[in-house]
């Protein structure tokens, strides 16, 4: 079994987040560049204890948010290269933070997937309803893949949504000088727009990360990532403060103006199961 590795560096207030490990995957993180080369010689040792290899050429060092890129490092007689864009558990992790690059990836294949489907959405023995089914089955699923920890920009929203309108037209048929309005179709195919679908599982994954245990890394990065949203610094360092330019429009924010609620409302409300499913299901509320 082979083990491949990504050496992140990353500063999450005075948390210390070691690693990730997921079946024969794992990322590792560290803040001191010149560690690069010690972590990742104990790791392959660590790993040969268990009969594991890591597969050099498919690991790779990545600055996560704010800094300069790394130097690439020799581990071994093998050149670990720097990337600022790696496919990780099937999502794209950008170096920019955005999550642009991956809802351009996911149109990319669902389209793939209409595609293959054609003779399907042809078919007219078929219901509406049957196809709408096969829609939301092999096409959304492909799409919103890892949705919930999406941050969209107005423009990544309207792009989902002109591509599930296409989608529409296609399965009833409507060609472009067909002249039909967007609302008569979303008026026939009764689906729900793409941006709000993702907003329940965005709430849903707040939710059960909320209600993890405290010692759960996960819970402990939603915390801090709560924390600072209200103000408090991430570390007690009196010297820091943000990047400069306008700060960007972060998960948490886009949490916040899903259930019209700040941070720590909603993180309080959250660790009530009940009470968070009721406010998901009852949408954005006044303070």
């Amino acid at each position: 079994m082979v083990y491949s590795t990504r050496l992140l560096y990353t500063t999450v207030g005075s948390t210390t987040f070691t690693d990730q490990d997921y079946a024969d995957d794992a990322v590792l993180f560290t803040d001191d560049p010149s560690k690069w080369t010690e972590i990742l010689a104990g790791f392959d040792e660590a790993c040969q204890t268990m009969g594991l290899h890591t597969s050099w050429p498919k690991t790779h060092l990545q600055n996560a948010g704010y800094g300069t890129q790394p130097c690439a490092v020799t581990i071994q007689g093998h050149t670990v290269d720097v990337t600022d864009r790696f496919t990780y558990l099937g999502s794209d992790i950008s170096s920019c933070g955005r999550s642009t690059p991956e809802t351009l990836k996911r149109i990319g294949f669902a389209s793939s997937v209409m595609g293959q489907l054609t003779s399907v959405w042809r078919q007219s023995r078929l219901s509406l309803h049957t196809k709408l089914r096969l829609y939301n089955a092999l096409v959304v699923s492909v799409l919103l893949y890892g949705a919930e920890t999406w941050t969209l920009t107005k423009s990544d929203e309207r792009k989902l949504e002109a591509f599930q309108m296409s989608c529409m037209r296609r399965i009833l048929g409507i060609r472009w000088f067909d002249f039909v309005s967007n609302a008569s179709v979303m008026d026939q195919v009764k689906q729900r727009p793409i941006c709000s679908r993702i907003r329940d599982r965005r709430i849903t994954m707040f939710g059960h990360v909320r209600r993890l245990q405290e010692s759960v890394p996960a819970h402990e990065a939603l915390r801090l990532a709560v924390n600072t949203r209200t103000g408090v610094r991430p570390d007690d360092r009196l010297d820091w403060k943000r990047p400069r330019g306008r700060p960007r429009h972060t998960w948490i924010r886009q949490l916040e103006i899903d259930v019209g609620l700040t941070a720590a409302a909603a993180w309080d409300m959250a660790g009530d199961r009940e009470v968070w499913r009721a406010q998901r299901s009852s949408g954005p509320v006044s303070e």
